[in-house]
């Protein structure tokens, strides 16, 4: 059964192939731990893909799970959002936009109501093809996630480049104060929620150790309502925060983003404009079959490129956010809070990161190890 509240209409039939529908069934009973008997809400607004949402809601159906819609609207209250937190358990998020009735979805709402939540944000139709990212094995992910952190646990910092121009030291906490954080997107517990596909090991680095130039070919989807850039967008960072970003269209739009996140921060919550500007996660996908955001360095920046929820997770890439630090995983979160939270992926092309294992080391740029190497994966 399928309750709708004010479905959108389209001007041309959707259609979805039973292969995507499996697939995207196999990925809810394996990650959202989906029951037949477990109520379900799905989320979604105006710019929500179409496709994807149908191939979800014939998923749910065919695991026999009662499905209600709701399309959110700048007028959507959040008491309307918690009433049917209650009746739903199982919270399924399509929503592209942000809506102040979401606001405390993930950190408070879900977590008074006892309700998990699987957020997808953009991801496109391609995650659920044969081969695609949902189809990666949780057994392949989980293996490769625990080699990296046997890898990852000692180190006290990371020196990264790329062939784009990125030229970055990202120190961690001293006194292994953080540790690093397996997600395998497996949500499994109430109060959690998570997005797939799964594959990435994260921490939040020293709030105040991170310096140099990160040079971006892609931008996170919420800035600029595409990952393509027009140009290359530079940001430079100082002490943990962004200090400038230089470029074109597309470095313009992530300027105006952060300050408009700045002013709403102070106007909202009273807190630091800063926040916003705040280097906080550095990660490591570990999903195979997930796309890249780049794929070739000599093609186009503006081109149409996969949500960045995926290719965040491709393996052999790299990504860092600004903003929020409190990603809500005990240990490896920091002590900035923030309204935003951006991801931002480095791609595999020409990336080099080597890790220092103790300060003296990482003072002096000596004796480290290049767990990728010119886009060579060297974590095995």
């Amino acid at each position: 059964m399928t309750n709708r509240e004010k479905f959108p209409s389209s001007k041309k039939e959707v259609l979805v192939s039973p292969e995507a529908v499996s697939i995207a069934e196999k990925s809810l009973r394996d990650f959202l731990k989906l029951k037949p008997e477990e109520q379900v809400l799905l989320l979604r607004d105006k710019k929500t893909n179409q496709e994807t949402a149908l191939i979800l809601e014939k998923a749910i159906q065919k695991i026999g799970s009662p499905l209600q819609e709701i399309i959110l609207t700048k007028q959507t209250k959040r008491k309307k959002i918690q009433e049917l937190l209650k009746k739903n358990k199982v919270i399924v998020s399509l929503v592209i936009e942000e809506y102040k009735a979401t606001d405390n979805l993930y950190d408070e709402d879900i977590v008074k109501y006892d309700n998990r939540l699987l957020e997808l944000f953009d991801l496109d139709p391609g995650a659920f093809k044969e081969g695609g990212a949902l189809t990666e094995n949780l057994e392949d992910i989980e293996y490769r996630l625990n080699k990296m952190e046997e890898v990852l646990k000692p180190v006290y910092g990371l020196r990264v480049t790329s062939g784009y121009g990125t030229n970055l030291d990202v120190g961690l906490r001293p006194y292994r104060d953080r540790r690093w954080y397996k997600d395998t997107g497996v949500i499994d517990r109430p109060g959690q929620w998570d997005n797939l596909p799964g594959g990435e090991i994260f921490t939040t680095p020293d709030e105040r150790g991170v310096n140099g130039v990160l040079m971006l070919p892609a931008l996170d989807s919420e800035i600029t309502g595409e990952q393509g850039v027009d140009e290359l967008v530079r940001v430079n960072i100082r002490n943990g925060l962004i200090s400038s970003i230089q470029g074109g269209k597309s470095a313009e739009k992530f300027r105006k983003k952060l300050e408009k996140d700045a002013r709403r921060e102070y106007e909202e919550e009273d807190s630091n404009l800063l926040n916003v500007y705040q280097a906080a996660e550095i990660a490591f996908g570990a999903n195979s079959k997930a796309r890249s955001s780049v794929a070739d360095p000599e093609q186009s920046y503006d081109f149409p490129a996969v949500s960045v929820v995926e290719s965040e997770k491709r393996f052999g890439t790299m990504h860092i956010a600004f903003g929020n630090t409190k990603h809500g995983e005990v240990g490896a979160e920091g002590f900035i809070k923030a309204l935003s939270h951006y991801d931002f992926v480095i791609p595999r092309n020409s990336l080099t990161v080597e890790m220092f294992g103790n300060e003296k080391d990482w003072q002096e740029k000596k004796n480290g190890r290049k767990i990728i190497s010119n886009g060579g994966l060297n974590f095995f």
